[in-house]
């Protein structure tokens, strides 16, 4: 009979947790850019610099923030340091997770 407490109250306060924990996980992608004597390519949130991807990496980039809102910009440049951005995609503010989930685990004996 104890099992029967006490794992749906592991199950709670592991479940009840999660969401206040919870980040967005934002993943970038895009076609490289075409331009002469191209150095790197930089994902840029908010302003903030979030991936920097060499000229053979795979153009894709993940990052992890607790809010969403900001602009997504995609810089390229060339080893001269000039470089050209794409036009800013703003990240909307998404519904947050439900909460106050719970699962009952209930032992049924054959």
């Amino acid at each position: 009979m104890k099992r029967f407490f006490i794992i749906p109250a592991i199950l709670a306060v592991l479940l009840g947790a999660a969401p206040a924990m919870a980040d967005w996980s934002v993943t970038v992608t895009w076609t490289r850019s075409a331009g002469p004597d191209l150095a790197s390519e930089k994902v840029l949130y908010s302003g903030a610099e979030k991936c920097s991807i060499g000229p053979a990496a795979p153009t894709t980039c993940n990052f992890v923030t607790p809010t969403l809102g900001g602009p997504v910009v995609v810089r390229s440049t060339n080893s001269q340091g000039a470089f050209s951005d794409t036009v800013p995609i703003i990240v909307a503010e998404q519904p947050v997770p439900a909460t106050g989930v719970t699962v009952q685990v209930i032992y049924v004996a054959p």
